[in-house]
């Protein structure tokens, strides 16, 4: 979450622009995700609201740590572009989502609500001050993908078409079903697909790694879980998901040659 003070020239609306772990033991999800992903954190002062944990690899900011709301369970949250941040959340209202948090500034950064959509997903449409560039191939460390597990995938593709104004690519997954990917244009944005039976529906965020298996591997010594054991993606790279040790799950990807 950049502190810039400069005008974001162009928002390219529904594009994910940050990453929030949502977690009440910020020491132990440092211990992990540092040894993990080689993240690096700092304290950033927001006034009224505290401290903030920035994370960090190399001189990139990647994503940031919040304390939770009385009863929110560890997880991860996704923010995403928007033009208005007030109109975005008027219609996410009117398509049947829920404002936890109605539009709000953040000083020295942008405007941003927290809503949680129709199926029972959550997720922060933001407009920033200084929206970071696009890089076409994201580095070892940093987020890559975002995509909604549904119990109703229909339901979603619905809410956030109309919502952030995508279009969809279905891709046949053999036995997990027609995954819908979104797409502003030419870019991918991210992707629905059916939750497996039990699974709540969630958005899940893809980090990259250089070795999925080895990752993985490290998970359990570090207090962690493995929820998907390593398996590949046909033409499109290999993944697992694992859950830290705080409770909160995340993907490792790695991109096919």
């Amino acid at each position: 979450m950049t502190t810039t003070k400069t005008t974001q020239a162009a928002s390219t609306t529904g594009r994910f622009i940050w990453h929030e772990l949502v977690t009440g033991d910020v020491q132990r999800a440092l211990g992990f995700y540092g040894e993990l992903f080689g993240w690096r954190s700092r304290e950033m002062d927001m006034g009224p609201g505290g401290k903030y944990t920035l994370l960090s690899i190399g001189d990139k900011d990647v994503g940031g740590i919040a304390p939770p709301a009385a009863g929110q369970p560890p997880h991860w949250l996704g923010y995403v572009t928007s033009e208005d941040v007030d109109a975005t959340a008027k219609s996410a209202k009117a398509l049947g989502a829920t404002i936890v948090v109605p539009p709000t500034d953040i000083p020295n950064v942008g405007r941003f609500a927290l809503l949680i959509d129709p199926q029972g997903a959550a997720i922060a449409p933001m407009r920033s001050l200084d929206e970071a560039p696009e890089v076409e191939r994201p580095a070892t460390g940093t987020f890559c993908w975002d995509e909604l597990l549904s119990t109703d995938q229909a339901g979603s593709v619905a809410f956030h078409t109309k919502l952030f104004g995508y279009e969809t690519k279905a891709m046949d997954m053999g036995p997990m079903g027609t995954y819908q990917v979104l797409t502003k244009g030419e870019k991918q944005r991210g992707g629905i697909m059916q939750a497996p039976p039990g699974v709540p529906t969630h958005w899940l965020a893809y980090v990259v790694v250089d070795d999925v298996d080895a990752s993985a591997a490290r998970v359990a010594r570090l207090g962690g879980k493995v929820v998907a054991p390593a398996a590949d993606i046909p033409g499109i790279g290999r993944f697992s998901v694992i859950q830290d040790p705080t409770g909160a799950t995340v993907a490792l990807f790695k991109g096919a040659q």
